[in-house]
């Protein structure tokens, strides 16, 4: 299996990296913070930004428990994308940021967010990342076979590369190339600056930067909200056709939001 094993190992990891990590040049004109925020952390974190961007736009507030409400007397402004306008129309009534994200209309402008960040070039699209799983999990699994009959030294190494590859983020380099090119024109500010920071700056400046972001320019929200990794009330929402917004019946549980929020 020797050298024949390696070249296979060796192949699927290179066809494995492509697939993940090309092209190098994307698309970027246009791309929202959210947008942004996709390519940076996925759906999670767009809907982070744009809970953030209506909530110092006024358009919705949250309560003690973490919930949050749509302010009914406060429209979302103009240019406003799908998934603002989902969101704000999920709000309608009491919901934590993580059962928001799980309403129907939440759920389509999330997987179109996502579909535009891949047809941009920014961020690998699920056939292309399912593809380079198995050929990262193939390549893994020849290079573990060599390591266990003895060679260590070609065998480990090449094991360790997929999976690196496995768990790589789904941004292509194009995607690396943009955050890194947007964090050096938009660093945090200062703590006086932030305050003054309108919701588009804020926006963009939380796709960015995630929660250090959140705790200079919006601590007030992300904390009650559950986005600086704090537990948090949820609510498990059994769906049933008569609801408007496509929720049911309501229980109270327990969620640690930093598994529910990719801010």
């Amino acid at each position: 299996m020797g050298t024949v094993g390696v070249v296979y190992a060796v192949v699927g990891l290179l066809g494995a990296g492509l697939l993940r990590w090309l092209p190098v040049r994307g698309r970027t004109e246009g791309l929202s913070a959210a947008g942004v925020a996709a390519v940076r952390g996925g759906g999670r974190a767009a809907l982070a930004v744009v809970a953030v961007e209506l909530w110092r736009a006024g358009t919705i507030e949250v309560g003690r428990s973490g919930r949050l409400r749509r302010l009914v007397h406060r429209a979302p402004g103009r240019g406003t994308a799908p998934l603002h306008r989902a969101l704000r129309s999920a709000l309608g009534r009491e919901l934590s940021l993580a059962d928001a994200a799980v309403a129907p209309a939440v759920r389509r402008a999330r997987a179109e967010l996502l579909a535009e960040a891949a047809g941009r070039g920014l961020r690998c699209g699920r056939a292309r990342l399912a593809a380079s799983a198995l050929l990262a999990l193939a390549s893994g699994g020849t290079a573990s076979a060599l390591a266990v009959r003895g060679d260590l030294a070609t065998g480990l190494p090449l094991a360790v590369l997929a999976a690196a590859v496995l768990c790589a983020p789904a941004r292509t380099l194009a995607g690396h190339r943009l955050l890194r090119a947007l964090r050096r024109l938009h660093p945090l500010p200062g703590a006086e600056e932030a305050k003054g920071a309108d919701p588009a700056d804020a926006g963009l400046l939380t796709a960015l930067h995630g929660r250090r972001a959140l705790r200079l320019l919006a601590p007030e929200f992300a904390a009650p909200a559950g986005l600086l990794g704090r537990r948090t009330a949820r609510e498990t929402v059994a769906r049933s056709e008569g609801d408007a917004f496509g929720f049911g019946t309501v229980s109270t549980t327990v969620l640690g939001s930093s598994d529910s929020h990719g801010a």
